[in-house]
């Protein structure tokens, strides 16, 4: 297991080989054990090489952009409490409210036959939701992500370390497909505010 520091100006990110194949199917397990209302997110995300962006909220995979949680969210909720982006690229196991006694909280999958291919990028973040809990990562205990591969096999584990206490946002990292094939980048990012903050530094 890997403690996540935060990336400073000029850092070098430490990445993780998973697969030569962009068809595979990736899982990213969230857990925690706490009382507070951590959710895990992601996006269907172009970079150039000028950074990550996304253009349409079909690509981006969140509770708050879901309609079973959220009135004006585009994402179709299913009756387990799943959600899914339209094109399938991305599922969601579903809104988990606490961290108390569960293994795994949250669960994104990622089915990369059905990633675009302009699709290059997939940023993972965690955030802390403010109203069931005003929280920060300082009051969260073992806030962290599972990589694993479609046979359950672990391919990386991370846990935040006390440097994210005083954010309630993290940027775990992001899933790249490139030359080499797919690799989790992990990019220690805090932010402070809410996931309408975080998708204005990526649109």
């Amino acid at each position: 297991m890997l403690q996540l520091k935060i990336q400073k100006p000029g850092d070098p990110t430490p990445k993780l080989r998973l697969s030569m194949n962009k068809g595979d199917r990736f899982t990213v397990e969230l857990e925690w054990d706490s009382p507070h209302d951590l959710d895990a997110h992601a996006l269907l995300a172009t970079n150039p090489g000028t950074g990550a962006k996304v253009d349409s909220f079909d690509k981006v995979l969140s509770t708050y952009n879901c309609a079973k949680t959220n009135s004006e969210g585009t994402l179709p909720g299913n009756p387990d409490g799943s959600f899914e982006t339209p094109d399938g690229a991305l599922h969601h196991s579903g809104d988990s409210k606490t961290g108390v006694d569960k293994a795994v909280d949250e669960v994104i999958t990622v089915n990369g036959s059905k990633v675009a291919a302009d699709v290059n990028e997939i940023p993972i973040f965690i955030t802390i939701h403010h109203l069931a809990r005003p929280a920060t990562f300082g009051d969260v205990k073992h806030a962290g992500i599972r990589i694993k591969d479609a046979g359950g096999r672990v391919l990386g584990e991370y846990k935040l370390s006390d440097e994210f206490s005083a954010y309630d946002c993290v940027q775990m990292g992001s899933l790249i497909h490139g030359a080499n094939g797919w690799e989790y980048a992990a990019v220690g990012v805090g932010f402070s505010g809410n996931f309408n903050m975080i998708l204005e530094n990526f649109s």
